[in-house]
């Protein structure tokens, strides 16, 4: 599919480190497939809603499309959000695509646009939003062009604390970077441990992170402890 045109509009903040991390993982593990594997392809469209068709929209729109992604990214981004949705899990707002986009668990979204007050994560029907809807209704009818069947999880870097891109690293398998932002898949049985103790450099900068932090604590708090005097005779 060829590039469409798209503007560029106003960035809304960080788009891939506010997801909720997955809890219960599966006991049987998938068969994964690999990323660039074929899709099956399909005789007829598949009918969709237009509920699903507008909460998606959202969720490209203002998680890569306002922030200037690559339609591979947007793309991909789709994918995640209807997988979500297909998994149907309670931790992650159920099988209904807008549940999955407007989850908020303790106040917490799981995307961070929903977060935003109405008149911000209200969208414009400019030709940003009418890209975003083309690449939600090609994933809704099956025909978006991303083969990776488990990424559940993403995060742009640029726009990631230390402490969030960390956790990712941690918890979560790399699968692949498509334009702005890194997308994951939970981990099988036989992964967990080796994951979980690997050595991550988003892992080293928050350690040194940590330390620059301690360091200037202790120069402030001794820079703030009186000079003590000693008496001395008249």
């Amino acid at each position: 599919m060829g590039r469409l045109q798209r503007s560029t509009v106003f960035a809304l903040g960080i788009a891939g480190a506010c997801m909720v991390a997955a809890q219960g993982f599966a006991a049987v593990e998938p068969r994964l497939t690999d990323v660039r594997s074929p899709v099956v392809s399909q005789n007829a469209p598949t009918a969709i809603n237009d509920n699903d068709l507008y909460c998606l929209t959202l969720a490209v729109y203002f998680e890569g499309g306002s922030t200037a992604e690559t339609e591979e990214g947007q793309r991909y981004i789709a994918r995640v959000v209807n997988l979500r949705a297909q998994a149907n899990r309670r931790i992650w707002g159920g099988a209904d695509i807008c549940n999955v986009v407007f989850y908020n668990r303790r106040g917490v979204c799981q995307f961070s646009f929903a977060c935003l007050p109405l008149a911000r994560r209200s969208p414009r029907g400019n030709e940003a939003w009418r890209y975003s809807q083309e690449i939600a209704r090609d994933e809704l009818e099956g025909r978006g062009g991303v083969h990776a069947m488990f990424i559940r999880y993403y995060m742009n870097p640029s726009l990631t604390s230390a402490k969030n891109a960390c956790r990712f690293r941690r918890e979560f398998v790399p699968v692949v970077v498509a334009g702005r932002h890194h997308f994951f898949r939970e981990p099988l049985v036989r992964e967990r441990a080796e994951v979980a103790s690997g050595d991550y450099a988003e892992c080293k900068r928050l350690v040194t992170a940590k330390s620059t932090k301690a360091a200037k604590g202790k120069e402030q708090q001794a820079a703030k402890k009186p000079i003590r005097r000693l008496a001395t005779n008249p």
